[in-house]
């Protein structure tokens, strides 16, 4: 039973290293806040077979005036109306916990990705406070939110799911005082350095090329190099195949609650 956290760059593999959990007997719930697994080719099958059940936030980003970076800061106008986006994840979480399915324990919750959460997130913030730009007060709420999800989402798991997975992209970090650059996941402000409290499995996605220039999809799951946010429970590899079937034990049958 466990909190997962995927992170690394687009086009790493995250959603599908989501998707081989399906091999051992479980099914993905997606929020898909990216807006992309309908067009993944590869995961259509799954998708078709009901594997990966896919719901997608109604609101969009369309708001095209302002200007959102989650680093750095941002600036531009004041939504016009109160932006739905992370409105509708709270809801979609709060109907994971109160009305689960029967094969609940099958089935596992994802987030793709906490990336696009921050952009909802950020623009309510700022439609609720009345301003054009984020100060420390603002960041003060995003904190307290980000911790309030986090909590929320993987605290599903053990009792109602049996495991809870939150997709990040990455971000690199140069620490001005040591000059050591360090990969982490993309959250905005402090945050990010105590996102690994939340989850128990932690792995970096990413692509390496052989010789011949064979792509393969590779995860990292101890903190090795710039990858200093890596870790497994069940003492895996540092560098596997991007396989979780290959990790974690195949659901449980004839499990009924």
């Amino acid at each position: 039973m466990s909190s997962i956290i995927l992170y690394g760059p687009p086009g790493g593999g995250k959603t599908t290293l989501a998707s081989t959990l399906c091999k051992i007997g479980y099914r993905l719930d997606v929020l898909d806040m990216d807006r992309k697994i309908r067009g993944m080719g590869n995961l259509h099958d799954l998708v078709e077979k009901g594997l990966i059940k896919v719901t997608e936030p109604t609101s969009k980003l369309l708001d095209t005036s302002l200007k959102i970076r989650v680093l750095g800061g941002m600036q531009g106008n004041r939504p016009k109306t109160q932006p739905k986006g992370y409105l509708e994840l709270i809801d979609w979480i709060n109907d994971l916990e109160e009305n689960p399915p029967e094969d609940a324990y099958l089935t596992i919750p994802v987030i793709d990705s906490i990336s696009r959460v921050l952009e909802h997130l950020m623009r309510l913030i700022l439609h609720i406070q009345g301003k054009n730009i984020f100060t420390y007060d603002e960041y003060k709420f995003l904190k307290s939110n980000l911790e309030e999800l986090f909590d929320s989402f993987f605290s599903l798991q053990p009792d109602i799911y049996p495991h809870c997975i939150l997709i990040c992209h990455d971000m690199v970090e140069k620490d001005e005082t040591t000059g050591k650059i360090k990969v982490m996941p993309l959250i905005d402000g402090s945050f990010r350095e105590k996102v690994g409290m939340y989850a128990s499995e932690m792995y970096y996605c990413t692509t390496e090329a052989d010789k011949q220039g064979t792509v393969e999809f590779i995860i990292q799951t101890k903190p090795v190099g710039n990858i200093v946010q890596a870790r497994s429970s069940y003492g895996a590899d540092t560098y596997l195949a991007a396989d979780l079937s290959e990790i974690f034990p195949p659901a449980p049958k004839g499990v009924k609650k």
